[in-house]
């Protein structure tokens, strides 16, 4: 039994993202303390007791994660506190793309952190994901963001860390544009625009170009924008 609130909140972050690097955790939920000490003696606890395994070292650098840090996923007893269905399966090896996701929402916690805006709701994967007449979109994260003296907006995320070609971003654009031309207020309030979050220049280009290449009235649904610059693009 978990005796520590922060415990079960990072059982559930880890749970709501899929993996989640140490600093990941650090940036959520210890960013209050200026020692590691409290961080390192939960992940003690909770390997322990088995709510928490550890994948294997990360050893490249990335925006959140760092390098050198460990890796955690659900155990067995934390896949029962997070109500999964099915028999408990852990993945084996690093999703730097989860990595990715959890970056990405990092970076939108710390400018909430400092005021620059409020998170007003957020959606991971599968939760994030919808169905509208028939289409399936697949965003990685979906979020509502409020401004100071600003409206507030929602907006569908895809992390992309340039291993899909053309042919699969040419489809789930197209996804999205199928959805939005048949979507109501039964599906959503108001139809997101999509932003794609990329690696480098090289790969910005290729997706623009993609973009451009589809229903000219289409594009501006889409955008795409360096996941450095996140997330400032928005403010």
């Amino acid at each position: 039994m978990l005796t520590h609130d922060r415990d079960k909140a990072i059982v559930l972050s880890v749970g709501r993202f899929g993996q989640l690097a140490s600093s990941h955790v650090r940036s959520l939920l210890f960013a209050d303390n200026a020692s590691q000490t409290p961080l390192d003696r939960a992940f003690t606890r909770l390997l322990r007791d088995k709510y928490l395994v550890r994948i294997e070292r990360k050893m490249i650098g990335g925006s959140g994660a760092g390098s050198g840090q460990y890796v955690y996923q659900l155990g067995p007893t934390g896949w029962e506190l997070c109500g999964r269905e099915g028999r408990y399966f852990p993945l084996r090896s690093v999703s730097y793309h989860a990595l990715a996701v959890a970056d990405a929402f990092v970076a939108l916690n710390k400018a909430e952190q400092d005021q620059r805006l409020t998170i007003e709701r957020y959606d991971v994967e599968d939760d994030a994901h919808r169905f509208i007449a028939g289409t399936r979109l697949t965003p990685d994260l979906f979020v509502r963001i409020g401004r100071p003296n600003k409206p507030s907006f929602a907006l569908w995320i895809e992390v992309d860390l340039g291993t899909e070609r053309q042919r699969q971003i040419a489809d789930k654009l197209d996804r999205y544009w199928t959805a939005y031309q048949h979507a109501t207020t039964a599906h959503l309030d108001v139809y997101p625009p999509v932003l794609f979050l990329v690696p480098d220049r090289l790969r910005e280009e290729q997706i623009a170009d993609t973009i451009r290449r589809q229903p000219a009235e289409s594009h501006a649904l889409f955008r795409v924008a360096l996941q450095s610059n996140f997330p400032d693009i928005l403010l």
